[in-house]
């Protein structure tokens, strides 16, 4: 059964929800929106939402009742004067423009209205976006369009001028981690993976595969030899790390998961940080025995030496050489 839409923007975006169907009650729906906001912060669900309180035969309270025959054909993408477009790949191309188009010009088939929802539209070719303005600017008949994307910077200005811009706030880090916990994301990476990116999609590319888990494993074992001034930390490199590293963007969160073990460190020595907030969660007694070992300088200092491992990357210096490299620092920093 599909997602039921409805209840997911209630959820994200109580606020925004509300008033849109109100704007609905009141018949006072523009006749083009830009809703932008960080990924998974709810757009295409208030717009599906709308275009569903649009044609809901059985509305609740001013909310589409999504379980009536309209509300089942929009969720499943199967109704007549519902336009959905999505990226092919890594763009939105001029020939799907041109099916929304065809679509602006033709009369509703079952109803008095047309929605039209543009996922992605920073990812419009120019020629697309252009192609699209006219129909925007003019549209025929009762038309509603949504236009959704993550990146308003990235969006034809002429597009943006045509458009009410909403602008969607990011979730709560309670909301956020709610929603990882029921997607089945384990409870011991969420911190980490909260840490690196905001963005639903960046998360689900990371977790798609058992790589993430495995790296949050390995830098937990590396850290250990550090904390203990063993000196096994530089072959674990070559033996554990090294052959799980992959590409430029791996390599770069890899830094960045580096970079916050001893974050946390820090963030436990000054009492900031509680043991349920930390993102190492299998590395927490050790992280303890670094604070109370370790000084305020010698942990700046560290942290100093891993934020100078993005400015080596950018000059292609071999990532082996700077895992190695900035292991053998703390290593000294630790004994100094």
């Amino acid at each position: 059964m599909a997602e039921n839409v409805v209840a997911v923007a209630q959820k994200k975006q109580p606020q925004l929800f509300n008033q849109f169907m109100n704007l609905v009650s009141n018949n006072e729906l523009s006749h083009a929106y830009l809703f932008t906001g960080e990924d998974g912060a709810g757009q295409f669900s208030v717009a599906m939402g709308v275009a569903m309180r649009l044609f809901c035969t059985n509305v609740q309270d001013g909310v589409p009742c999504g379980k009536c025959p309209e509300c089942i054909r929009i969720m499943h993408y199967d109704h007549p004067d519902v336009v959905v477009t999505k990226p092919d790949g890594q763009s939105i191309k001029v020939d799907q423009i041109r099916h929304v188009k065809s679509e602006f010009t033709k009369s509703a088939m079952e109803g008095s209205k047309k929605v039209f929802i543009i996922s992605g539209a920073e990812k419009m070719t120019t020629g697309a976006a252009n192609s699209l303005l006219k129909f925007i600017e003019e549209p025929t008949g009762n038309v509603v369009s949504f236009l959704i994307s993550q990146n308003r910077n990235l969006v034809l200005p002429t597009i943006i001028s045509r458009t009410q811009v909403v602008e969607f706030p990011s979730l709560s880090k309670p909301q956020m981690v709610a929603e990882l916990k029921q997607s089945g994301v384990l409870p011991s990476q969420i911190n980490l993976l909260m840490a690196i990116t905001n963005s639903r999609n960046e998360i689900d590319e990371l977790i798609k595969d058992d790589w993430f888990g495995e790296m949050q494993k390995t830098i937990t074992k590396w850290f250990s030899y550090l904390v203990k001034d063993d000196l096994m930390a530089m072959p674990f490199i070559q033996m554990a790390l090294m052959p799980e590293v992959g590409g430029k963007d791996r390599q770069r969160i890899i830094l960045t998961m580096m970079i916050n073990i001893f974050d946390d460190v820090l963030g436990i020595k000054y009492g900031t940080l509680d043991d349920k907030n930390v993102k190492y969660p299998a590395a927490t007694n050790q992280m303890h025995q670094a604070a109370t070992d370790w000084t305020s300088q010698q942990l700046m200092t560290i942290l100093d030496d891993l934020l100078a491992m993005n400015s080596s990357m950018t000059v292609n210096v071999n990532f082996q050489n700077i895992v190695e490299s900035v292991t053998l620092k703390i290593l000294k920093v630790a004994k100094s």
